[in-house]
């Protein structure tokens, strides 16, 4: 009996590591959206992806402990903490570039939010892979779930 309860819990953590790692990217592909639609000023309002960059580290944070509980190394959670660590650095020297009109502050905080776009690309594409290794790994687990819905 207690083996069936921890054979039912070790599939329900694969199975929502799997998904944790499969939808990463399209929270990813959200906030791409809601850039550009942004930088199109189609939508003027900040507080939208800030909403959406908030969920993509409670989401990276539920994902690293499903990881954690199968002994995976999560990546791309961790790309997540440092690229939202990164934003809030570039934000900082942005801010403090239009203040003091200082170009060269102007110039790293763009370089910065380069490199966050870059690390968030590289955190989508090894969330997709960690996606696919529980897939190659569990195979039936998986297509389970799926015959279940």
């Amino acid at each position: 009996m207690k083996d069936d309860i921890d054979e039912n819990k070790e599939k329900e953590v694969i199975q929502k590591a799997y998904h944790y790692n499969k939808f990463l990217v399209i929270w990813f592909i959200a906030v791409f959206i809601i850039l550009v639609l942004r930088i199109t000023k189609i939508i003027t309002d900040s507080y939208l992806a800030w909403g959406f960059g908030l969920l993509i580290v409670i989401y990276a944070i539920s994902l690293h402990v499903q990881n954690h509980k199968l002994k995976i190394k999560s990546i791309a959670s961790i790309l997540v903490y440092i690229f939202n660590i990164l934003s809030g650095l570039s934000a900082f020297l942005i801010i403090l570039a239009n203040q003091a009109h200082n170009l060269l502050e102007l110039e790293i905080g763009a370089l910065l939010a380069l490199l966050n776009f870059i690390l968030q690309v590289l955190a989508a594409i090894f969330a997709l892979l960690s996606a696919r290794k529980l897939r190659k790994f569990y195979p039936d687990i998986i297509d389970n779930r799926k015959k279940k819905i």
